[in-house]
């Protein structure tokens, strides 16, 4: 240790953690023994130095960087770092605290460090981040097949449910009028057949709109525009969309997987509203959508939470993410 601090060097010398010391050129000053097994070198060929060529260049830029920030702010900087020592095959994760010392005339003069290894817990953040990747991806699959599902099934609705039922409709249509004065009761069968199928024929529409809208061949804006039609038609709510950037190129699947969030985000903030507000900004790097109505400025009630949470799992398979406000729900995908 250096003798020019004896004190401070017994002192460094009996802790059981790492502790360094640097000027304020950042060069070592001291080191104790707990610290020189974390680093991986020793304190005589470090001392006086700022450990140049002893780890990674871009490493040493950062804990220089690291250390002005202390000796500007005063304040106590604590950093996750890494640190690769060219005596070590691998790369060691810290946890570092630095605190300045000055002078008596203000000017930096000491910086005190402290290091704890923290690297098993950085590994195992991996490792959960690699599977919680895994799982995004597993997800986006999943989600890409069912929004495949979804436009196959109403394509097939509107191919072949809903022209059968037209046909029927209109084969129903014309006996209907061809026994109006003939056959009275055949035609109050004909008309209660009629009004039967009217019915049939809007449900296999909704079920179709359900699963894939038609206006979702035209784009997602299309898309999100005819159902605020249908709330105003529906619920009488006073809807507005304003399209920003509308340049993004979104796969079928892609747009369909996005209407479905932002139909269930629809639900949410129509809730005791009575004006909505849809803003889109999609470009071709990032996508951003934000649901605004005047509804009751509350937190999501308990029923609403679970929705919300799905919508938050919907996004997250696709890279994005959702901010919630009591008014108010900002949707942000990267693509």
């Amino acid at each position: 240790m250096n003798h020019h601090f004896p004190d401070l060097s017994d002192l460094l010398a009996s802790m059981p953690q790492a502790v360094f010391v640097k000027d304020a050129h950042s060069r070592i000053v001291m080191m104790n023994a707990a610290c020189e097994v974390l680093w991986g070198v020793r304190f005589e060929d470090v001392a006086g130095t700022d450990c140049g060529g002893q780890v990674r260049p871009e490493e040493l830029q950062a804990y220089r960087a690291r250390d002005r920030r202390a000796f500007e702010t005063g304040e106590v900087v604590v950093e996750e770092e890494p640190c690769t020592p060219a005596s070590l095959n691998e790369t060691r994760w810290l946890l570092t605290h630095k605190r300045a010392l000055y002078d008596t005339e203000g000017k930096p003069y000491l910086l005190i460090g402290s290091c704890t290894d923290i690297t098993a817990r950085k590994r195992k953040e991996a490792e959960l981040e690699s599977a919680l990747q895994q799982t995004r991806e597993i997800n986006g699959h999943q989600f890409s097949d069912m929004e495949r599902h979804r436009r196959r099934l109403a394509l097939d609705a509107q191919d072949n449910l809903a022209q059968n039922l037209a046909a029927l409709k209109l084969d129903i249509a014309t006996l209907h009028a061809r026994t109006g004065t003939h056959h009275p009761l055949l035609h109050a069968r004909a008309a209660q057949a009629l009004s039967t199928l009217n019915d049939s024929i809007a449900a296999v529409r909704e079920i179709i709109n359900q699963l894939h809208p038609a206006t979702l061949e035209l784009g997602l804006s299309a898309a999100i525009e005819w159902q605020l039609q249908q709330i105003e038609k529906r619920q009488g709510l006073d809807c507005r969309l304003v399209v920003r950037h509308d340049s993004a190129e979104l796969s079928p699947q892609f747009a369909s997987a996005l209407f479905h969030v932002v139909r269930s985000g629809l639900r949410y903030i129509c809730s005791a509203a009575h004006t909505v507000l849809v803003e889109l900004s999609l470009q071709r790097q990032q996508l951003a959508i934000v649901l605004h109505s005047d509804r009751p400025a509350r937190a999501p009630s308990a029923e609403e939470a679970l929705p919300l949470q799905a919508m938050q799992e919907r996004l997250g398979a696709l890279g994005g993410v959702l901010h919630i406000t009591p008014r108010s729900l900002h949707i942000s995908v990267a693509t």
